[in-house]
């Protein structure tokens, strides 16, 4: 199944930034960019992204509390796309953020590496009986109106579907540190996440192969990637 080339996407975005990727919180301007291009391409890669985020179940939240420890929870995606082919799904997480100043360049790596990785491991335990659930008889901190027309249709198709997840990076006016998001490091944080998480399930499950991808975007940007 071809998924959206997400180096192009991305790069088709940022090509026209007119100064908001200057403001001090990008992801917004991003994101809203990200589903205009995918719309605008819709017929082109057979990919049609929902014009919300929408929510999924996971076994590996970012965050977790008492009560959920072993049991699903709900996590809304950036961008879930439906395959206008075969009864595929993409669900793509992503992050933007700014070098950062000299003097705490290495922290903001840091810091941002580690949203990166639970986002990785949220996907990694995604659930389609629960996000199904929750699509279909949502509770009441959940449902929205527009669920009934553009959720519940789509129940049975959750279910049977092949499911595919991506988490982006985009590193605004620089390069990727290395010893930050080289391949081996950062599999490694995420394996480490992953086993952190994995604890509290009743029955453990094996970490899933992930493909890591890192280019230069528009000149001057970076963008990183990591499928499952």
């Amino acid at each position: 199944m071809q998924l959206p080339n997400w180096f192009a996407v991305f790069a088709e975005v940022c090509a026209r930034d007119q100064g908001s990727l200057q403001w001090g919180l990008p992801e917004p301007w991003v994101h809203a960019e990200l589903y205009a291009e995918l719309t605008r391409q819709a017929d082109a890669i057979a990919w049609i992204p929902f014009p919300t985020e929408v929510p999924y179940a996971t076994v590996y939240p970012v965050r977790a509390v008492a009560s959920q420890i072993g049991t699903t929870a709900i996590k809304w995606v950036d961008l879930c796309l439906k395959s206008g082919l075969c009864n595929a799904w993409c669900w793509l997480e992503f992050k933007v953020r700014h070098t950062g100043s000299v003097d705490r360049c290495r922290q903001a790596a840091l810091e941002a590496r580690d949203v990166f990785r639970k986002d990785v491991v949220s996907l990694v335990g995604f659930d389609a009986q629960g996000t199904a659930d929750i699509w279909k008889s949502p509770d009441d901190n959940t449902k929205a109106y527009w669920f009934e027309e553009h959720l519940m249709p789509h129940v049975d198709e959750i279910l049977s579907g092949e499911h595919h997840f991506v988490a982006a990076f985009l590193q605004l006016q620089g390069e990727l540190d290395q010893e930050v998001w080289g391949e081996q490091v950062l599999t490694a944080q995420v394996r480490r996440w992953f086993s952190y998480r994995n604890r509290s399930l009743v029955r453990e499950n094996a970490f899933p192969p992930i493909r890591i991808e890192a280019h230069r975007i528009a000149g001057k940007h970076s963008l990183l990637t990591c499928s499952l």
